[in-house]
């Protein structure tokens, strides 16, 4: 009989786990340090918030670097970045130790007594569309919550692991891995700053105005369009925030272009005028896509509700205001 076999048979110890590293073989508590560790991205800091020492701290990096194979965080000029299988790790984690607490007595969640953080990622103009709601939602409705927004990266579903977003706040023309539901329809819309911008063809009025627009290293997508189209639109004003344009458009001749919902609001304290885009053209509205990893449905379906709410509330054409 084989050597190897006979060797096997009399082992008692466990094989290889199929699906990854045995927990019984892990210290559990090493995924505290690799929660702070992760979250810090400083060996000091993470040892600060869990009350280790830091030589503590750094024995703690080196066996999560063992067991994970990986260095976890990389020294990048000054400052510490996280390795790319420490950004995968990330969002899970965060999960694991959200339940965790619940496990440990941790109350269900309760909009009135909660004390979470609202992680919301969404534009600039998205925030000024739906800002004003939330905060008075959460005002109403959960008094000791906190609210965060963040910006959307240029890889929009890396905002769950790098910044914790609960809801990801995108505009349709923009992928995500993740199922997505509709929160607000949306459009691109022309606008002008004095009133004979509403007594020609819209065409020709952006082929003859002079042009605000968002100062980008590519075009945006109206501009886009209008190239298609033939149409040679002459930009003599760049800014650095969509939501500035209108300044600069009030009262000269000059047009731009803007989300329907955002000039509806501006529309109460500045003097513009308004046409469709001429053009089909992608819409601009925007969706609701969830963390991956957030598994608390109450608190999630709290979220929905409230941003449905919000959007509602916001909406101009449905308000008395």
């Amino acid at each position: 009989m084989d050597m190897k076999y006979i060797i096997d048979m009399n082992n008692d110890s466990p094989g290889p786990n199929p699906l990854g590293i045995n927990p019984a073989n892990v210290d559990l508590t090493l995924l505290t340090s690799l929660h702070a560790l992760l979250e810090e991205q400083s060996v000091t800091a993470a040892a600060q918030r869990v009350g280790l020492s830091q030589p503590a701290m750094s024995h703690s990096l080196r066996r999560i670097r063992r067991l994970f194979d990986d260095e976890i965080l990389i020294r990048k000029g000054s400052t510490n970045v996280l390795t790319p299988k420490a950004e995968e790790l990330l969002g899970p984690l965060r999960e694991i130790v959200q339940r965790t607490t619940q496990l440990l007595g941790g109350e269900p969640f309760r909009p009135d007594y909660s004390r979470r953080t609202l992680t919301i990622a969404m534009s600039a103009s998205v925030s000024y569309i739906l800002g004003r709601s939330i905060t008075l939602l959460l005002e109403q409705q959960a008094p000791r919550m906190r609210l965060r927004t963040v910006p959307i990266p240029d890889e929009p579903d890396s905002v769950f692991a790098s910044q914790g977003a609960d809801v990801l706040l995108l505009a349709e023309g923009y992928d995500s891995a993740y199922p997505r539901e509709r929160l607000f329809d949306d459009e691109w819309i022309v606008i002008g700053g004095t009133p004979d911008f509403l007594d020609s063809d819209p065409i020709m009025q952006l082929q003859d105005w002079p042009h605000v627009a968002l100062d980008t290293p590519q075009r945006t997508r109206p501009y886009e369009v209008l190239l298609h189209r033939g149409v040679d639109a002459k930009v003599h004003v760049r800014l650095n925030d969509y939501l500035l344009l209108p300044q600069f458009v009030t009262g000269v001749h000059r047009v731009g272009f803007q989300r329907r919902r955002v000039i509806e609001h501006m529309k109460l304290a500045y003097e513009l005028y308004t046409a469709p885009f001429p053009f089909p053209i992608l819409g601009l509205g925007v969706d609701m896509i969830w963390n991956p990893w957030l598994s608390d449905e109450p608190y999630k379906q709290w979220v929905q509700e409230l941003l449905i709410t919000a959007n509602d509330m916001s909406d101009v054409n449905n308000t008395d205001s």
